[in-house]
């Protein structure tokens, strides 16, 4: 039986809570102060919730997901505390040590909380850690990676059950990547924000000739195709924008109605921030952002009212 979202709310909250009295209680009787203690404990907690995590799958008891989610992140913190006092080790090892544990909570936790989260952490994170060893030239691989991911596990049938939320995470995961392209360390390498934009280019330009090309003529295609470049070539330096409007081809494409109105809002965030960004006069950004707004909303029309926009 489904439960009420409110049910999952207050059990996660109550599992925090009932978490925190017992990290209290620890920090009163002075276990805290052992680190090998918290290290252990932290362990132990988290073998805890792997196995009752499986054993909540099985018996498809849905209200203790939250639970699961909470008391395996109050052990992970835990560990990690613990892990930091004992050992000290340098961030970047620290950082692995993150994105290793988030791959083990998304293939062996049966929590689709997790299985959510677990992605955006695993690439904020690796793209923290390439902060952390100055490997920036490898962002664009990154954003291909998370865009190839998310191109599979948005067709149908391609994420089962325990991992319907994939497409989600994924995307989210890709708006960030891009986000970093505001960094100033990024923009000291332009090409590899142009690097992203051709990436995302491309992936767009794959998915209008796989989902249009059946529906409407060759000739139409070429036209929107030809518009789809002109409306974006401008604005290449900021790849959140095309990021967006991939988003929003996929959401119309195959139906992810989050990810269609996700890729409006983050439209607008990084459309507003490209427009902040320009090295131009008040009056130059005011023409170019009208011309951009109109050539978007015709597109946003064809699509719309075509066969595609239809379907839905």
């Amino acid at each position: 039986m489904k439960s009420y979202f409110y049910i999952e709310i207050l059990s996660f909250f109550g599992s925090l809570l009932a978490g925190g009295f017992f990290l209290l209680c620890l920090l009163v009787l002075g276990l805290l102060n052992h680190y090998e203690v918290d290290l252990y404990l932290g362990l132990f907690l988290m073998i805890l919730v792997f196995v009752v995590s499986f054993v909540f799958n099985v018996s498809k008891r849905e209200t203790l997901g939250p639970v699961v989610f909470s008391f395996l992140n109050q052990g992970f913190c835990l560990f990690l505390f613990g892990v930091q006092k004992t050992f000290q080790p340098k961030d970047t090892s620290f950082l692995l040590l993150f994105l290793f544990f988030q791959l083990i909570f998304f293939f062996f936790v049966s929590n689709p909380i997790q299985r959510f989260l677990s992605p955006i952490l695993f690439f904020v994170f690796a793209s923290v850690l390439l902060f952390e060893y100055q490997l920036l030239y490898f962002f664009p691989l990154l954003t291909t990676v998370c865009l190839c991911l998310l191109l599979y596990f948005s067709l149908p049938k391609k994420a089962p059950e325990p991992f319907h939320h994939l497409p989600y995470s994924l995307g989210i995961s890709l708006l960030l990547l891009v986000g970093f392209s505001f960094f100033p360390e990024l923009k000291e390498i332009p090409w590899v924000s142009k690097s992203q934009s051709i990436v995302l280019l491309l992936a767009g330009s794959y998915l209008l000739y796989k989902e249009l090309v059946p529906k409407i003529s060759n000739f139409s295609f070429l036209l929107f195709f030809i518009f789809y470049i002109l409306i974006f070539f401008p604005t290449i330096q900021t790849p959140g924008i095309l990021t967006s409007s991939f988003l929003f081809l996929l959401g119309f494409a195959r139906g992810y109605s989050v990810l269609f109105y996700l890729a409006w809002v983050s439209f607008l965030l990084f459309y507003f921030g490209f427009y902040y960004d320009l090295e131009t006069t008040l009056l130059e950004k005011a023409k170019l952002m009208i011309a951009s707004s109109m050539l978007i909303f015709v597109a946003y029309l064809f699509l719309r009212f075509s066969s595609l926009g239809k379907r839905r």
